[in-house]
């Protein structure tokens, strides 16, 4: 005859009933009962683990400050690409990784606004910056599109937004300038500037929003353009691919370098090229010449 449960014993078996009412529980009955899965229940718990995860990530949790926490009044989760996910060639956005930000929405400072004389445009733009900084300080970056879809306008006006907010001296921490995938040349401009001013990584990280190791990068990359230039090759082509970068972030870098340098090697280059074609003017005059000689004397000779 078995013992009777202590008191401890009956309230885990009531906390054990509970749980299992959980959604966890009701996932892994379906895998082991309704979906033909074989691979055993602890496989199943871990896959179930990851899952539930996802889900959190994708409607009501978002990282702010190492807190979890649930959206609020205003705000909304929107899927971005963290900063670290950097592009390739061939990868698509179904293929890159992705994490969850929380963005305001309204805010206290939008109801002003739209109080003393609602401006469209102007709203839109304030929260552009607004946004872009957020999932930025929270890891990720957004793109155009995706604030084309926050807005609700076309990616063209954002674009435009975007120039107009960059114009007026606050750089965006976009997808496009972060990671490079954008035809603005603002961030590079800006983090070269100040690294020729002598600011160090540090600091043009922290002014630029952008990290370390992407600071060091761009100013890695320029100095390889600048000594290939340097040395006498200003041929944008021939620049790529020696140093294995697109020509269009070739052209980029070139327009960055000192005028004096720039300037400087493209007329020595026009100097020598100028100097090459008289040297070969002048060696095609003497077969012409020799030929005239030759042809004078043999008229002599016959006289």
């Amino acid at each position: 005859m078995s013992k009777p449960l202590t008191k401890e014993q009956i309230q885990l078996k009531k906390f054990r009933r509970i749980k299992d009412k959980s959604l966890h529980q009701l996932l892994l009955h379906r895998f082991l009962n309704n979906y033909g899965y074989d691979k055993g229940e602890v496989t199943a718990k871990a896959i179930i683990d990851d899952i539930l995860k996802l889900v959190d990530d994708y409607f009501v949790v978002s990282s702010l400050d190492d807190d979890l926490h649930h959206i609020n009044y205003g705000q909304l989760v929107w899927m971005a690409v963290p900063v670290d996910e950097y592009p390739q060639r061939g990868k698509t956005i179904a293929g890159t990784r992705m994490k969850p930000v929380v963005l305001t929405y309204f805010t206290d400072d939008d109801a002003a606004h739209i109080a003393h004389g609602f401006d469209a445009k102007s709203l839109r733009k304030k929260r552009l910056a607004r946004w872009v900084d957020q999932a930025f300080d929270q890891g990720a970056l957004l793109t155009q599109l995706d604030l084309a879809m926050l807005l609700g306008v076309c990616d063209t006006v954002v674009s435009k937004y975007v120039c107009e907010i960059q114009t007026e001296g606050k750089l965006l921490p976009t997808r496009g300038n972060i990671h490079d995938i954008s035809g603005a040349i603002t961030h590079k401009r800006e983090i070269i500037t100040l690294y020729l001013e002598g600011y160090f990584t540090p600091e043009i990280a922290m002014k630029t929003k952008h990290s370390k190791e992407a600071v060091d990068r761009y100013i890695r990359d320029y100095h390889r353009v600048e000594l290939v230039w340097k040395n006498g090759i200003t041929d944008l082509d021939q620049i790529s691919q020696l140093i294995r970068l697109s020509k269009r972030v070739v052209q980029q870098y070139v327009d960055l370098l000192p005028e004096k340098i720039r300037h400087g090697r493209i007329k020595e280059q026009k100097n020598r090229n100028a100097s090459i074609d008289s040297d070969k003017n002048f060696d095609n005059l003497k077969p012409s010449g020799e030929t005239e000689v030759s042809s004078a004397e043999e008229q002599l000779a016959k006289g």
